[in-house]
């Protein structure tokens, strides 16, 4: 056992590093989108370009079934355990994507990586709530979160970059493969296999830990809450393709906004946690995804590209605050059973980016294109804030 005290900046380290290496296939299926549908189909129309981004579906439905079962196995298995499987995952969804001849094996390894990522995410909070009091978690999830979303900007940047010399599988051989391998090596390394736990998992039985959260009618409403932030916040996987279709730029010209615009999220979700330590993570949950909503809903609407621009830094920094704050709000629902509250959180994200991806494709096909896709999930995002304003409690607050 490894006590609170020695629980410094190695253990917050080792947790940001592995959460680094989740993020990177994100950046081949949005950046990458039109390149892998000229691959596989010879072209690239709004209708085959809906239809290979089904693959971000297949790994969502993977991602939730990772998730629910992450529910009950981490009762009885050792949290470390369970992230190293998460991050074992992402490297083969790596390999299996660069070595894939058709997009039939793209399907069966894609989602690997929602597979893996749902586990590191679920465990790295878990291990949070469990091991640091409750003072430090908020900002130790901020920089957690702004490390995975720095993953983002860095893979946007090189990927660019790779994108002149190469395809999307040099990204996948230069960068993916060997980034996955190096934070699966480096969790195992670094993440103590046991810690202290400030809090501890006091429940006994898979039933009685479900039970915690699903009796709880804050904490349901912050999983349906979730579902409904994820499904918007999908505007960001298509937001890549908005540029280059919308604005007729290249890929390295939406490369270069896609790492400026990933930034600003990173230092969002850095702000956000101290936001939340000074303001409490219901209201900043609430404001924030009203916000978010608001301004994903503008984008598509703006007349010129400086003007839709403008409002995605504006949309992604307030989107930042909103992950770290939804992140923190969940992690408190249920103290007793917070690794079965994290992976359920998991499943229901992976449920809501399921849904985004899904509606945001049938949108984007429709007759209004980007427009409805915008405003849908603009509008998923208010719903989401007015929920957890009416039904959701902070725990946390109230200790």
């Amino acid at each position: 056992m490894v006590s609170n005290k020695a629980l410094g900046s190695k253990f917050v380290v080792s947790i940001a590093l592995v959460f680094f290496g989740t993020s990177m296939l994100d950046v081949l299926a949005s950046l990458f989108l039109v390149d892998i549908t000229k691959t596989f189909f010879g072209i690239s129309n709004l209708t085959t370009i809906a239809i290979v981004s089904q693959i971000v579906t297949i790994s969502g439905i993977a991602a939730m079934t990772a998730g629910l079962l992450n529910g009950f196995f981490n009762v009885k298995i050792n949290h470390k355990k369970l992230l190293l499987f998460g991050a074992l995952c992402i490297v083969m969804g790596s390999l299996g994507c660069l070595l894939a001849p058709n997009l039939l094996v793209m399907q069966i390894f894609y989602p690997f990586d929602g597979i893996g990522t749902v586990l590191v995410a679920s465990m790295s909070f878990t291990l949070i709530g469990e091991s640091l009091p409750l003072e430090r978690r908020a900002k130790v999830i901020g920089w957690v979160t702004a490390s995975g979303i720095f993953s983002t900007g860095v893979g946007f940047a090189l990927a660019g970059y790779i994108a002149t010399i190469g395809t999307w599988r040099t990204y996948l051989l230069w960068y993916s493969l060997p980034i996955s391998i190096a934070a699966l090596a480096l969790a195992y390394l670094l993440i103590p296999s046991r810690v202290y736990a400030s809090t501890t998992t006091n429940v006994k039985t898979i039933k009685e830990s479900f039970k915690r959260v699903l009796v709880n009618k804050s904490a349901v409403a912050c999983l349906v809450g979730h579902t409904l932030m994820n499904a918007a916040s999908m505007w960001s996987f298509f937001a890549a393709t908005f540029w280059r279709k919308q604005f007729l730029l290249t890929v390295q010209e939406a490369a270069i906004i896609t790492v400026a615009v990933v930034m600003v999220y990173a230092v969002g979700g850095v702000v956000g946690g101290r936001l939340v330590e000074k303001r409490g993570r219901k209201p900043i949950v609430v404001t924030t995804w009203i916000a978010r909503g608001l301004l994903i809903l503008g984008i598509v609407f703006m007349p010129t590209f400086w003007s839709a621009l403008i409002l995605s830094f504006a949309a992604t920094l307030v989107g930042g605050f909103a992950l770290t704050a939804g992140h923190t709000l969940n992690l408190e629902q249920a103290s007793g059973a917070r690794g079965t509250m994290m992976s359920l959180s998991a499943t229901f994200g992976s449920l809501g980016s399921t849904l985004g991806v899904a509606i945001g494709g049938l949108m984007l096909a429709s007759t209004f294109g980007f427009q409805a896709l915008g405003a849908t999930l603009g509008t998923l995002a208010i719903a989401a804030a007015i929920l957890v304003s009416i039904l959701a409690k902070d725990p946390a607050k109230q200790i």
